[in-house]
């Protein structure tokens, strides 16, 4: 009853606020808030679509950007097993099974917390469900609600702990290791931190048992071999991902950092009253460490406790301590976060912080009837202080509230009221109580401030989406992409299963970002947005079909325009969405010139770059799609020239504007490049239009962007493009006015489809076909050439070159060719081999095991 109690409370709480919430299927809102909303749910429709329709796609992705490896992306975000509900939740209903899985992975938690007191007998009555249900909702949790796949560890660790336990004790020295690679595999992020935990809590532990320990050098010998069995049976996960990692996320490690504590320490005390979070501490605030009164009062009780000895309270000190400093001095915050700061949700090892401080405080009020004098006094003084402290400084604290505060306290005057008498039955299960209504009231009053996802526009998108994309979706062994000029997020093509060019992925692989940047598109450390392309990038990048929304939906957010699309074929598209089909767009693989492998893009010359990879594609080093608009007028109004392109208004209450007057002398299309100073923090500093017509421009981006501002039917039309501030001041950043020559694209276009892959087989991880090169030339292709990627030509294998950085490239000689593309994820084969040889080892050693149990019942029986 008591585990029972401790699972299903979490639950009750949480749904409780979530029907609350009206959260679907309660309502009309979802569960969906910030990158849940924007990137975790589409990686969970990818999930069912791998698992359900595409398994290819485990591997490797063309859903990812412009194409990716996904090894290390199932490693951070879906390896759970909590995930497996997905399977039965399809469209609109994927938003409830993220609802079931949260539920389920907080009353696991509390569930397996609960065992660990059971087991270790460091609690017993209602105060075990009481400090599982602080666990299962600590601060760390409701902060991070929504980064679902860090929750697993927090199911994990008390029984990996269980299993350390049992080390000291030379019994079932199974556990640890298996539940260290169950860890290590869920999220090797998360992994990381519990391995540096794991190593505190053996030496404390090893310290606090150091009297009856027999066989001292046996037992670390055991605890450093079976850790590396554990890593050892997760390295068919850990050593690809490494790989990936790597090439990822290991190229924005930090490079240097400061020796100095980022705040003061005890400004964390507020965390520790109800609702001490809100949307503000996302991106940075201080730690999640909430833990509830309980928690609090059994922590001080614990260095009061006479039946704790003083040799594990200085061990217990000496941990805690250690605590406290990494979580404001930087370098340790940094060595916890493995080398990278965080981008957003700082303190992500506060969980375990949270469950040394409840375990701790479970172990210090095992033995208390009533908390004797000196530890009542010293409990008005420390949660008196963290009251007044957070009372006098309530202006320096965005979270905190005055309610908060008066919640707070009746709280805690009520656990300190009950603590004052013996601790009897109706004792424990009053604190059980009240401990709930804590944990529930912070979880409701944390929350509050968060804004989430209508359920009606999260499925009215896909629903638009989908209906749109029915029909335009590549076939059996074919393959093009699909691009849009609205979102709902960049991974729009996992949600709703095409190739595209957009993805937000912490596992993205920077040249992918690079690329797209150095052509003029919107990309990131960990982004890539396909928002301001031409017609020619089309084409090269292989999109087939551009979705356009109409201009009778709000569903569907624009993030560009795109009046250039005015050239291609507008084919049967939706009431929603019009859809245009590219007649001039090359294959994956196609003969061109090897001279596109000496083309160097260059940092912020977008259209020259373009330029550049015509040329290098056709062999002509005087070919220039784009051509330049020379001598052009600009107006100012009401605006002052402050020197190096930058103006500020001369009113400031007044509007500001730049008008450009021209007149295209051909019906090309024409294009705008704008520098990032044109964007401040995502947000445009102007507005744009083109006669009277508004130009939609995403304000995401970092580096000089391309802005399509006509159709290509104006000849000797004046056109006059406005741009409107939105702040006092503008600097026109790599401000240029180009036009693309439609009939040398054209041309080009029809030269270089002329000997095109033939594709006969089309997976996700192999890609063959026929090519007949007219004569020495190279196989050009938009496959990006990461590490895995293995090529045969005519069924020998060839080494491929690397063109733009960025795509795989095969010389070969004239005549007809068989071509094979075939993906292998990098190590995990061997980390495969590692995973098995680690299995091995511990059945051998766990049949050891039982043998030496068996043989010594034998002689205690005799």
């Amino acid at each position: 009853m008591l585990q029972l109690l401790s699972f299903a409370l979490p639950i009750l709480i949480l749904l409780g606020y979530f029907a609350y919430r009206k959260m679907f299927p309660f309502g009309n809102s979802s569960i969906l808030t910030v990158d849940l909303g924007q990137q975790y749910v589409d990686f969970y429709s990818f999930y069912r679509n791998t698992l359900l329709h595409h398994f290819s796609q485990f591997f490797y992705s063309f859903q990812n950007a412009i194409g990716g490896s996904m090894w290390g992306t199932w490693a951070y975000y879906l390896f759970s097993p909590f995930n497996l509900v997905l399977l039965f939740t399809p469209g609109k209903w994927i938003t409830f099974g993220i609802l079931l899985i949260t539920v389920l992975k907080v009353g696991c938690s509390g569930w397996a917390f609960s065992k660990l007191l059971l087991k270790e007998k460091w609690q017993k009555g209602f105060l075990i469900p009481a400090f599982s249900i602080a666990y299962a909702l600590n601060g760390f949790v409701v902060a991070n609600i929504l980064n679902i796949m860090w929750l697993d560890a927090l199911v994990f660790l008390p029984i990996m702990i269980i299993g350390i336990e049992n080390l000291i004790e030379r019994k079932s020295m199974w556990v640890y290791p298996v539940f260290l690679a169950i860890i290590l595999i869920t999220n090797y992020y998360m992994g990381y931190m519990i391995c540096i935990f794991a190593v505190l809590y053996f030496a404390w532990t090893y310290v606090r048992n150091s009297e009856k320990l027999q066989e001292k050098w046996k037992t670390i010998g055991s605890f450093i071999g079976r850790s590396l069995l554990g890593a050892g049976m997760a390295a068919v996960v850990l050593l690809p991902t490494f790989f990936n990692i790597m090439q990822t996320k290991a190229q924005y490690n930090t490079k240097s950092f400061q020796w100095k504590f980022d705040y003061s320490p005890w400004k964390i005390l507020p965390k520790f009253l109800v609702g001490g979070f809100n949307f503000d501490q996302m991106p940075k605030g201080t730690p999640n460490i909430f833990v509830g009164t309980l928690v609090l009062i059994g922590f001080i009780c614990y260095f009061t406790c006479k039946e704790i000895k003083l040799k594990e309270k200085i061990a217990t000190i000496v941990v805690s301590a250690f605590f406290v400093v990494s979580l404001c001095y930087q370098p340790l915050d940094l060595f916890w976060h493995a080398m990278q700061f965080p981008v957003w949700y700082p303190y992500r090892f506060s969980y375990i912080v949270c469950f040394w401080m409840i375990l701790i405080a479970a172990r210090g009020l095992l033995k208390v009837t009533r908390l004797s004098r000196l530890q009542l006094m010293l409990s008005v003084i420390v949660l008196g202080g963290i009251v007044e402290y957070s009372f006098y400084n309530i202006k320096k604290f965005g979270f905190l509230k005055s309610t908060n505060i008066v919640i707070s306290s009746v709280i805690i005057v009520g656990f300190l009221v009950l603590f004052s008498v013996p601790m009897k039955k109706w004792v424990k299960l009053a604190l059980l109580t009240l401990t709930t209504v804590e944990m529930g009231a912070n979880v409701a009053l944390s929350l509050n401030p968060i804004d989430y996802v209508k359920q009606s526009d999260f499925a009215g998108f896909i629903s638009n989406l989908n209906t749109a994309l029915d029909g335009i979706r590549p076939g059996k062994n074919e393959f093009y992409r699909i691009g849009k000029t609205f979102e709902r997020s960049k991974d729009d093509p996992m949600q709703c299963d095409f190739y595209g060019t957009d993805e937000f992925n912490s596992m993205m692989d920077p040249k992918t970002s690079n690329f797209m940047n150095e052509i003029g598109d919107s990309s990131g450390d960990n982004y890539t947005g396909y928002s301001n392309g031409t017609l020619f990038s089309d084409s090269f990048l292989g999109i087939k079909y551009m979705l356009n929304q109409t201009s009778d939906t709000s569903i569907l957010s624009p993030y560009s325009t795109r009046l250039d699309l005015g050239n291609d074929n507008l084919v049967n598209g939706t009431n929603t969405i019009n859809i245009y089909k590219n007649p001039y767009v090359l294959p994956i693989g196609f003969a061109a010139s090897p001279d596109i492998l000496n083309v160097k893009l260059q940092s912020a010359q977008p259209i020259q770059n373009q330029n550049m990879i015509a040329a290098g594609l056709a062999g002509n080093k005087k070919l220039k799609l784009f051509k330049s608009y020379k001598n052009l007028s600009v107006v100012y109004s009401n605006l002052k020239d402050e020197g190096n392109n930058t103006y500020t208004k001369v009113e400031g209450n007044q509007d500001a504007m730049i008008q450009m007057p021209f007149t295209p002398k051909t019906n090309d299309p024409y294009y705008l490049t704008i520098g990032p100073a044109f964007a401040n923090n995502g947000n445009l500093n102007c507005s744009f239009t083109i006669g009277d017509q508004q130009l939609i421009q995403t304000g995401d981006f970092n580096s000089p962007m391309i802005l399509n501002i006509t159709a290509g039917d104006q000849k000797n039309q004046k056109q006059t493009l406005t741009m409107t501030l939105t702040n006092n001041s503008l600097q026109l950043d790599s401000f240029g006015l180009y036009h693309l020559d439609m009939s040398k694209y054209k041309s080009l276009m029809n030269d270089l489809n002329e000997h095109p892959l033939k594709l006969d087989h089309f997976s996700n991880t192999k890609i063959s076909g026929i090519i007949d090169v007219p004569k020495h030339e190279l196989i050009m292709t938009t496959i990006p050439a990461q590490t895995g990627w293995h090529v045969k030509v005519d069924g020998k294998t060839v080494k491929p070159k690397k063109a733009l950085d960025e795509f795989l490239a095969v010389p070969v000689s004239a005549g007809k060719h068989r071509v094979t593309f075939t993906y292998r994820t990098p190590y995990l084969f061997l980390g495969a081999i590692v995973s098995v040889v680690s299995i091995g080892i511990l059945i051998v050693l766990k049949r050891k095991e039982n043998s030496t149990v068996r043989q010594s019942e034998s002689e205690t029986t005799k």
